[in-house]
C-alpha cells in the first residue's frame, strides 16, 4: 500500500509539471526535434528523477518483503533445531543412566549399544520434523520466485525513461508484458509507470498472500512435529525405564 501511494504521488507531480508548468519550448532546425523544459529543468531530466523516486519507493518495499521472507525461514529452521535439542535434552540423563546401568549389568542386555540407540532416537526425531524441513525448502525456493517477480517490475520501472525516449516517435510502446499507446515521451512515462505499478501492486499482494499461507502452514507443521517429538520422547523414556526394571 505504501509503495502504491508513493508512486501515485510521483505521477501527480508529473501531471502538474507537464500540464501546468512547461515554460518554454525550443526547436532545433537541424535535428527537427523539440525539447520541453520546466522550471525544474528539461522534461526528460524530470522524468528521470521521478522514475528514480518510484524505484526508491519500490526498492524499500522490496527490501521489507525480503526481510519478512528471511525472518519466516529463520523462524521455521530455528523451530526444527530447537525441537530436536529440547527432545534430546529431556532424554539425555535417562539415556546416560540406563547405559551406565546396563554396562554394569552386562548379562541383562548384552546387545546394548549406546551409539546405535542414540542414532535410532535421533533418526526418529528427524522424521518428526521432515515436513517442516520440506516446508522450509519450499519457502526458500518459492520466496526467491516471489522476489524475482517483484524485482522484474522494479527493473522495468528503472528502464522506462530510456525506453520512452527511444520510442518517442513511435505509435506504441512495449513495456514488459504491457502494450501502452502514447503521443509523446511524457504520456509514455505516465501510462507506462501506471501499468507497471499495477503489475507491481499485484505481485506485492501475491507475496503477502504467500507469506500468510506459509505462516499458517508453519504453525500447523510445527504443532504436528511437536506432537510427534513428544511421543518419541515418551516412548523412549518408557522403553529405557522398562530395560532397567527388567534387569533389577
Amino acid at each position: 500500500m505504501t509503495t502504491t501511494i508513493g508512486i501515485w504521488s510521483v505521477l501527480a507531480i508529473l501531471v502538474a509539471l507537464t500540464d501546468g508548468q512547461i515554460i518554454s519550448s525550443t526547436s532545433t532546425t537541424e535535428s527537427q526535434t523539440e525539447t520541453e523544459t520546466t522550471e525544474y529543468g528539461p522534461i526528460s531530466m524530470v522524468v528521470d528523477q521521478l522514475a528514480g523516486m518510484s524505484v526508491d519507493f519500490s526498492d524499500q518495499s522490496s527490501a521489507q518483503l525480503q526481510a519478512n521472507i528471511d525472518r519466516a525461514l529463520v523462524a521455521l529452521t530455528g523451530n526444527i533445531e530447537a525441537m530436536s535439542i529440547s527432545a534430546m535434552h529431556q532424554m539425555d540423563q535417562t539415556i546416560d543412566q540406563t547405559s551406565q546401568f546396563l554396562m554394569d549389568h552386562v548379562d541383562c542386555n548384552p546387545a546394548w549399544n549406546l551409539q546405535k540407540f542414540t542414532s535410532n532416537v535421533t533418526r526418529q526425531l528427524s522424521d518428526c520434523s521432515l515436513n517442516m524441513g520440506r516446508l522450509a525448502e519450499s519457502l526458500r525456493v518459492d520466496g526467491q520466485q516471489v522476489m524475482a517477480d517483484v524485482q522484474s517490475f522494479i527493473q522495468q520501472m528503472s528502464q522506462l525513461p530510456l525506453m520512452c525516449s527511444q520510442q518517442q516517435q513511435s505509435a506504441s510502446l512495449a513495456v514488459g508484458p504491457f502494450s501502452v499507446g502514447f503521443d509523446n515521451s511524457n504520456n509514455c512515462f505516465m501510462d507506462g509507470i501506471t501499468s507497471i505499478n499495477q503489475g507491481l501492486a499485484k505481485a506485492m499482494h501475491n507475496a503477502s498472500l504467500f507469506l500468510v499461507h506459509t505462516r499458517r502452514l508453519s504453525q500447523e507443521q510445527t504443532a504436528q512435529s511437536q506432537q510427534c517429538s513428544d511421543a518419541v520422547v515418551a516412548q523412549t523414556l518408557e522403553y529405557l525405564n522398562a530395560l532397567r526394571a527388567n534387569c533389577s
